[in-house]
């Protein structure tokens, strides 16, 4: 099947090397509600942790998951064509929109109508006050009633309040406490179990004594049931074992260790409640002497209020514990039975008159009332509705079917929080996150160098964390640890510090100087390693040496100085730095050999043979820098791949430059010693000579003796006759 063609124009831009949908002009909007989701910029985002009116994300959030998603964001512009048109004021930015601009035949016409000012205005302060002063009213057509709804009968008003007070009931658009029919049913329920439950007594006889004694006796009971029955279990124990008895009674030790405080009755609350002794018959407690003094006022409690023929001579046997246990034991399931809430205590006769009542039916005519007004209540929303997307529909749209904003560079880009000022630059691509470490699992995917920064202010306590994404200069000093100050939307300063960091090219400023840096380091960590294993030989020949003094006669003496040895280390030092001089010489005449012109050339061909390398591979990683994983990491849904070119993290992070027609005034009274710079140049130059020299002399060849033309040597020599041969030849 072919799909239909839309006579909607669609106006496409392009920033960063992304195309998106614009957002510029009326048409537009119409091309929003069109769109294919696939080539929106985010399909889901957050409505909390965005700078953006709270109002109007709830408006558009209408099934209130916290998310706008696409069907909501559709559903809005569709709203705002239905009613308007006129679609100007939306891109006016004002919270206010022209009577005149909304469609005649537009449900909203007359509510809008009455809501105007003296120039055909329809504010939202204007709407919000009316809003507020439909919604104290006692029907408010919100589906909920509240006591001032029963208006003169007295009956209704202290059944609502009842309910009120027993349920978890929430309160109406006002804020005052209310019911809805839900709650009203759930009253009466509640009210008919409660009721219920409070006549089984009279009806089973599961009273011993009076409602007021049994309840005072149970508990009586229960406040030593515990130790009672800790108390026969010991008895027992002792009538099975009696040369053990002795044990299950508080010891010396018990009674050394609580001698040490100031005592009071209560202090020995934890030993048993008297005295365990093998029992011939059944084990019997008494009540009075040789009592537990903690327990002592219970026990009588218990005796006063139990019923008395269980007790005998001041003692209370087992059995008869067991008796009184199960003479109260119906109450003790009655009243584990007792249904939750405040009813059950509610006196039975105001029960009786809940449940005769008939809640629900009784507060009908109320509810009807109170829903009767909701066409108006509604009216007054849409109203609102209309002028929080007139004032904000479109900045929602830059910031979530395109990133307009983002690229632009504008302050009300909904996900920046503010900007950084940290190591002598100003960092404007700031996002506040919840937590860096979980943050960053995902960021780091963003190939972005992100500074996580603490930020604290202190004049009211309040914290949160951001994440700095830094897109110019370089990060030598930049660590954790580092503080800055962060400056929010509103201008408020925060203290910052940084608290992990994601390390990334930042710019190809960096990637030039990079190779050098790294070989300076280098150095810089092969010479202190050097001095380190230098200072820690010296530091263990000095150990020896003293150690060496120290020792007794009759050790070995000292090795005499051996010259030899000393020698070779000094020959071989020297060829060393020959070997250096020799090949700076080299390179050196080499140099010196090329015309004037080609030396400049073969400077600039050294730095980029070495720089060129670091510049490509920086710039392929600067490419590839993501905005979308820094926004998922942040419970958005990016659609798109928001690059984050080179100039557009320049953009967003601004190092120092000094003003135009600046100029020094005066001589820096702390500059660096030139002198000795120039004195160090000269000493490694004259080093380099030497070594130079050192090496010509170590690798010279000995010229060939040539015998000289005459003299008297020679002449000798000629003259001398030959020796003889030693065997002749025979004629």
């Amino acid at each position: 099947m072919f799909k239909k063609k839309s006579s909607t124009v669609f106006n496409f831009f392009r920033a960063g090397g992304v195309e998106q949908l614009s957002v510029a002009v009326p048409n537009d909007l119409a091309a929003v509600a069109e769109l294919d989701p696939k080539l929106w910029a985010a399909l889901s985002m957050p409505t909390t942790g965005i700078d953006f009116d709270a109002r109007t994300l709830e408006l558009v959030d209408t099934d209130g998951d916290a998310r706008i998603r696409v069907p909501e964001i559709k559903a809005a512009v569709r709203f705002a064509l239905e009613h308007f048109a006129d679609l100007s004021p939306f891109f006016a930015g004002k919270s206010a929109f022209p009577l005149a601009a909304l469609k005649k035949e537009s449900p909203l016409a007359e509510t809008a109508a009455a809501l105007a000012d003296a120039d055909g205005n329809v504010a939202l302060e204007t709407v919000r006050d009316a809003a507020a002063k439909f919604n104290a009213r006692p029907f408010n057509g919100d589906g909920r009633i509240t006591p001032l709804s029963a208006e003169n009968d007295d009956a209704l008003a202290a059944l609502i309040r009842d309910a009120i007070s027993v349920l978890d009931a929430l309160p109406d658009t006002a804020g005052v406490p209310a019911i809805s029919e839900k709650d009203a049913e759930n009253f009466r329920d509640a009210a008919r179990n409660a009721l219920a439950w409070r006549e089984k007594p009279e009806a089973d006889g599961i009273f011993p004594l009076d409602a007021a004694e049994t309840a005072a006796a149970f508990d009586a009971i229960e406040a030593v049931r515990a130790k009672v029955e800790d108390f026969f279990a010991r008895a027992r124990l002792a009538s099975y074992d009696p040369e053990n008895a002795a044990k299950l009674n508080a010891g010396a030790d018990d009674f050394a260790e609580l001698s040490k405080a100031n005592l009071t009755a209560a202090s020995a609350e934890k030993f048993p409640l008297a005295r365990i002794v093998p029992a011939k018959d059944e084990p019997a407690l008494p009540l009075e002497n040789g009592v537990n003094p903690a327990w002592l006022a219970k026990l009588r409690t218990l005796r006063e209020r139990a019923p008395e023929p269980l007790f005998e001579d001041d003692m209370m046997t087992e059995s008869a514990w067991r008796a009184l246990l199960e003479k109260f034991a119906p109450y003790a399931s009655w009243l584990a039975a007792k249904p939750a809430g405040k009813l059950a205590d509610f006196p039975i006769e105001r029960l009786r008159e809940i449940v005769a009542a008939d809640v629900p039916a009784a507060l009908a005519p109320l509810f009807a009332r109170d829903l009767a007004e909701a066409p108006a209540r509604r009216a007054l929303e849409d109203v609102e509705r209309l002028v929080c997307y007139a004032e904000n529909l479109v900045p929602l749209l830059r910031n979530y079917v395109s990133f307009a904003d983002f690229y632009a560079l504008a302050p009300s880009t909904v996900f920046l929080a503010g900007t950084l000022f940290i190591d002598g630059r100003e960092c404007a691509l700031c996002i506040r996150v919840n937590d860096a470490g979980s943050h960053a699992a995902l960021a780091a995917k963003s190939e972005c160098f992100i500074a996580y920064c603490r930020c604290v202010r202190k004049s009211d306590g309040a914290a949160m964390t951001v994440a700095a994404i830094l897109g110019d200069g370089n990060a030598d000093l930049l660590a954790v640890g580092r503080n800055g100050v962060f400056v929010d939307k509103r201008g408020n300063d925060w203290d910052a510090t940084v608290e992990k960091i994601l390390e990334q090219p930042i710019s190809l400023r960096q990637a030039i100087w990079s190779p050098y840096k790294k070989l300076a380091r280098f150095v810089e960590t092969q010479i202190g390693n050097f001095a380190a294993a230098r200072e820690k030989k010296v530091d263990e020949n000095l150990s020896g040496g003293v150690g060496k003094v120290a020792a007794p006669a009759g050790t070995a003496e000292k090795p005499a100085f051996d010259i030899g040895k000393f020698v070779g280390i000094f020959a071989a030092i020297g060829l060393a730095l020959g070997a250096i001089g020799a090949a700076l010489a080299a390179l050196g005449s080499a140099f010196l050999a090329l015309a004037w012109w080609q030396m400049p050339l073969v400077i600039i061909g050294v730095f980029l043979l070495i720089s060129v390398p670091s510049v490509i591979l920086t710039a392929m990683k600067l490419r590839r820098r993501s905005l979308g994983p820094i926004l998922d990491a942040n419970s958005w849904a990016v659609n798109m791949r928001a690059k984050i070119n080179i100039s557009l993290g320049k953009a967003y992070t601004k190092i120092p430059h000094k003003p135009a027609n600046s100029h020094f005034v005066g001589k820096d009274p702390y500059a660096e010693n030139c002198h000795a710079l120039r004195n160090c140049i000269l000493a490694l130059i004259v080093l380099a000579a030497a070594g130079v020299g050192a090496w010509i002399f170590l690798n010279r060849e000995t010229a060939p003796e040539t015998p000289a033309a005459d003299g008297p040597a020679n002449s000798a020599t000629a003259e001398t006759p030959a020796a003889p041969a030693e065997n002749p030849p025979s004629a």
